[in-house]
């Protein structure tokens, strides 16, 4: 049980959020255990509003950008804040208490506060998410794991939070405040639509509904919108400070495809059906041979397989006519069995196969081969990376120009501050 729940936790701590700086590549888990058959796993200044982001410019923070607008919220130098702001206090107070259940304010960036409920927003999600899967004992002993993760992504995801704060306070100090009321229309007109799209998604037809079923993962459309504001607002300024979109030669293109190629590459996989005669199961290997010899036969005289599979199969996927669905190229524990899998055309059966236990004959139904995804398949994909790369190395250097006349001040003890100067 312990370790369920503390996987439960480190499940919550690897919520996603796209950072503006690059970060070195995770280590790569171990690869999973072969499958057995016994037990296989199931910047413009005129008076025309700013446009938002570009689509293929890579986002500043992982949050949802289907929230309806609210009247509580305001534009201001600083960036968007609540008109009502009883939450800030003396922060001051809050230094020595403990990350894992830290509330209120974080971090002031020149002065405007960041709030713990703001950045947690997506690790609530996942939190409220994952306790609808738990009993209430389970909740309650994993409490310790969660403050743990809570203090951990709050760690991982503030220096992001200050960064889109530096980038979305520079926007609105830039412009006029006619300026500003036109960008206020436009992102709420942007909240409007990408709200219908939503409601689609997930077939309902009224704000009502959707408000109750944020509320389900313990989130308030309040707080999204907030972020949702903050985070194209700071889009907004990187893409007009950035310069000139970068032009790919297709020579260019191809170069990183090939330098990169390993990204690209298709594991093989086969989706495939079995008859199985265990030695055991028929009282010995003679009786199996004998058995297997019969049910040969009849495939020969043109039987269905998967009847036969469900008639006189002993593997576990006898039931559904011996059918396995995708197999990874290398899960299989019978590497015979498996590279058999990978040699005879779909749609043919192969001949008779001895195991250490069993006889089989197995048929592939359909089988992607190892390879690689050509090059005329990825190249957009290839010149929208590249184009991200270079956004988010100017969304870098703008941040950092930001920083150098920002006062930025921590309200508690997160292990390394340096993450925040």
């Amino acid at each position: 049980m312990k370790q369920t729940l503390t996987l439960v936790a480190a499940l919550v701590i690897t919520t996603g959020c796209n950072k503006i700086a690059k970060v070195d590549n995770p280590v790569a888990p171990e690869p999973p255990p072969r499958l057995s058959f016994d037990n296989r796993p199931t910047r413009d200044t005129s008076k025309s509003a700013p446009q938002l982001a570009a689509r293929d410019e890579k986002p500043l923070a992982n949050v949802a950008d289907e929230i309806p607008a609210y009247d509580d919220l305001q534009l201001n130098e600083k960036g968007v804040t609540r008109v009502t702001n009883s939450r800030i206090g003396d922060a001051s107070t809050n230094a020595d208490r403990d990350l894992g259940t830290a509330t209120g304010t974080l971090v002031l960036v020149n002065g405007e506060p960041i709030f713990a409920e703001d950045v947690l927003l997506e690790f609530e999600r996942r939190v409220a998410k994952t306790k609808q899967r738990m009993t209430a004992a389970q909740i309650e002993e994993a409490q310790p794991e969660l403050r743990a993760a809570r203090a951990e992504f709050l760690r991982r995801s503030l220096p992001m939070h200050v960064q889109s704060k530096l980038l979305s306070s520079a926007l609105l100090k830039s412009l006029t405040e006619e300026q500003k009321e036109l960008l206020d229309q436009g992102m709420k007109q942007a909240f409007e639509d990408s709200l219908e799209k939503k409601k689609k998604e997930l077939g309902i037809t009224s704000r009502g509904e959707l408000e109750v079923a944020m509320a389900k993962e313990g989130v308030t459309m309040q707080r999204m919108q907030q972020a949702f504001y903050e985070n194209q607002m700071a889009q907004l300024y990187v893409s007009q400070n950035a310069g000139t979109p970068p032009k790919f030669s297709r020579r260019e293109l191809f170069d990183y495809y090939q330098e990169h190629k390993e990204e690209y590459a298709v594991e093989g996989k086969v989706k495939w059906r079995q008859i199985k005669i265990g030695f055991k199961e028929r009282g010995g290997e003679p009786v199996a041979r004998q058995d297997i010899a019969k049910i040969e036969q009849l495939l020969i005289n043109g039987a269905d397989f998967s009847e036969l599979a469900e008639e006189h199969s002993d593997g576990p996927t006898a039931l559904n006519g011996g059918m396995w669905d995708w197999t990874e190229m290398g899960s299989l524990v019978d590497e015979n069995l498996e590279a058999i899998l990978f040699q005879i055309r779909p749609g043919t059966v192969s001949d008779v196969i001895k195991s250490d236990d069993s006889y089989h004959i197995v048929q592939v139904v359909e089988r992607i081969d190892p390879g690689y995804v050509p090059f005329e398949d990825v190249h957009e994909k290839i010149k929208l990376e590249l184009r991200q790369s270079q956004y988010q190395e100017a969304a870098a250097k703008l941040v950092d120009e930001l920083k150098k006349t920002a006062v930025i001040e921590p309200k508690y003890d997160f292990g390394d501050t340096a993450l925040l100067q």
